[in-house]
């Protein structure tokens, strides 16, 4: 899925936060509590159902609308009850964990929201997850991969039990996967029909548009939400900023920056934005006038994914090759107009203890030479043949591609050709297929914690089908990492560090840039830098207008 967190804010709206605004009211909207709030993305939402998305958009929109047992409160890198009063493991084994619910819970439809309805959502993302391409392709259910069983005891206790140690298992249930879907609405072995949501979070759905997409077939157009009168949990407290939300998809990062030069949205909602519209946006921001751009330091990761099974990539020094010649410092500089960082471990910076990998032997911070790097390649044919895709709509996609073709192609080693799809939706069925060689994507966090860029990295099945099961790792240090509560502990950091060292030697991903959050929002537009921490939840209540 997908992953971005940060909190630093520049400019007025970021000084302002929540508190005040810098700018006049644009003609015609209403302001305060009163208002709604038109975001814009080029993120569309694969599903509508936990069960069957593990994309941000989709994610974006069930952080609003549905309810977790565990949520993250803002600035917070652990997470809190939402729909449960009180959650803790039965003991230090951490294999059975035990939540209860606040009394009186409800769906937006006023349907009773209680232990069975929680048990039903978590077996269901399991037995829809189960069956091959049940589950829309998203491969969801490993955030649920510890679980054993769920069991009920009367209508407020609710437990875990886990297969293996999971200290992470709080973490995933504050994710998407852990969102709690009514019984009487939702099939228990299929997906959800169109957009017929019923949740209990802030938001219900009032409407949904589609469009004709790009391959032919129906698409997101816009989500309109309004607020959830019965809504109860963590944000009981915390009165909404605005009456409402509506989320407006587009196709490419330039049709974002129309909607905000001309008006029709009040911000962008997630990576919308292409580098260079970035840099001309902060050039041009006047305080209090104007587009105002918040940035925040991030999370999310930028990798190639190279799958293992099928050739060239079958080659451990195939695979290493391209890491070695990757010139992660051009694509920053070049592509990207410096809103990114070189990463070289496919932990970013900020969540645990992250090592560099990629710039130690046999690589290094900067790219090996050819002659160096065919030394280490005797008996492979020269150029070596491979086809690397990406999703066409990524901010600045098509440029990084072309950056990467050129480097690798200048070194006399390999022949790429590129192959563009219209978005991630696209990308998803081919990497469940298990037979996509090379892609390009991001990753953002689905819960702040170092193993959520490991376990959904590896296995047979993993997110990316690229094969890569390395025994070592999951049969012994990831299995230890889940016992190690405590990620500040030094034995926890010799754990992820020997994994990062794994992953690198490997090369099955090949870690090219860690990100900084941008968000443009209108001149009147308060509350964002709330909505943008470590924890990669967009709070559209939040959000408000002066």
């Amino acid at each position: 899925m997908s992953a971005a967190k940060r909190l630093a804010a520049i400019g007025c709206v970021g000084l302002l936060t929540a508190t005040a605004a810098c700018g006049s009211t644009s003609s015609g909207s209403k302001s305060g509590a009163n208002s709604t709030i038109t975001l814009g993305t080029v993120s569309a939402y694969t599903s509508l159902d936990p069960a069957g998305a593990y994309d941000t958009g989709s994610w974006t929109v069930f952080y609003n609308v549905y309810q977790g047992l565990m949520t993250y409160l803002p600035g917070a890198n652990t997470p809190s009850p939402d729909a449960a009063k009180s959650c803790k493991f039965a003991d230090s084994s951490y294999l059975t964990y035990t939540c209860t619910l606040l009394p009186d819970l409800k769906f937006s439809n006023g349907d009773a929201l209680d232990a069975a309805a929680v048990k039903f959502s978590f077996d269901r993302v399991l037995k829809i997850g189960s069956e091959k391409g049940a589950d829309n392709g998203s491969g969801v259910s490993v955030l649920l991969d510890t679980l054993q069983s769920v069991e009920t005891s009367g209508t407020q206790e609710v437990t875990f039990h886990l297969k293996t140690a999971d200290a992470t298992f709080p973490d995933r249930l504050a994710s998407g996967v852990g969102e709690i879907v009514d019984p009487k609405v939702y099939s228990g072995t299929k997906l959800l029909d169109g957009t017929g949501v019923v949740g209990s979070g802030i938001y219900t759905v009032a409407s949904a548009q589609t469009k004709t997409g790009s391959d032919g077939k129906p698409a997101p157009a816009s989500l309109k939400l309004v607020l959830n009168p019965t809504y109860k949990g963590a944000y009981s407290a915390t009165k909404p900023l605005n009456a409402g939300a509506t989320l407006n998809f587009y196709d490419t990062p330039a049709q974002v920056k129309t909607a905000l030069v001309n008006g029709s949205i009040d911000l962008n909602a997630g990576s919308d934005l292409a580098p260079a519209d970035i840099v001309s946006l902060q050039g041009a921001q006047q305080l209090g006038k104007g587009i105002q751009i918040v940035q925040g330091t991030g999370s999310s990761i930028r990798m190639m994914v190279l799958n293992v099974d099928v050739a060239p990539f079958t080659n451990q020094a195939v695979r290493q090759a391209i890491a070695k010649l990757i010139d992660r410092q051009a694509i920053a500089d070049k592509v990207y107009q410096n809103t990114v960082t070189p990463l070289y471990s496919v932990i970013p910076q900020g969540i645990g203890d992250q090592t560099r990998p990629f710039e130690q032997a046999p690589y290094s911070n900067d790219p090996l030479k050819a002659d160096q790097v065919k030394s280490s390649l005797s008996g492979v044919k020269l150029p070596i043949d491979f086809t690397l895709t990406y999703a066409a709509n990524s901010a600045a996609g098509p440029a990084e591609a072309a950056q990467i073709k050129s480097t690798l192609e200048a070194s006399g080693i390999f022949k790429v050709t590129l192959k563009s799809v219209p978005n991630l939706g696209a990308l998803v069925p081919l990497w469940s297929s298990g037979k996509l060689a090379a892609s390009m994507t991001g990753w953002q966090a689905d819960y702040p914690d170092p193993d959520d860029f490991v376990s959904p990295f590896v296995g047979k099945n993993n997110t990316f089908g690229n094969n890569y099961a390395p025994t070592t790792i999951m049969n012994d240090l990831h299995p230890l990492s889940l016992k190690e509560a405590d990620r500040a502990d030094q034995s926890s950091a010799n754990t992820f560090t020997a994994i990062q060292k794994q992953f690198a030697q490997d090369a099955a991903y090949i870690p090219l840039w860690q990100d900084n959050q941008y968000i443009a929002t209108q001149a009147n537009i308060t509350g964002v830098p709330l909505t943008l921490d470590i924890a990669s939840i967009m709070r559209f209540w939040m959000i408000g207008k002066s």
